[in-house]
């Protein structure tokens, strides 16, 4: 798999750990904020190409940690 495909499938991977997060909360309030928090990377998994060298680089970097704190119940907000 090349760098495009695996910086794409850790966006996905993120959007899904914000969506199973939703669908785990007990106030409208609280799936909203997490709605927001995943609004950002369904646009960037949207618009991203294959060209996008630097920010591919960068996702690939930072995004596992991200996915990890989503998943672990941490949130940006």
């Amino acid at each position: 798999m090349d760098s495009y495909e695996r910086a794409r499938a850790l966006l996905s991977a993120l959007i899904a750990a914000y969506s199973g997060r939703i669908g785990e909360t007990s106030t409208r309030q609280e799936a909203q904020a997490l709605r927001a928090e995943r609004a950002p990377f369904l646009a960037e998994r949207d618009s991203l190409t294959a060209g996008d060298r630097e920010r591919v680089a960068e996702i690939l970097r930072e995004m596992p940690e991200r996915l990890r704190a989503v998943r672990e119940g941490g949130t940006d907000g």
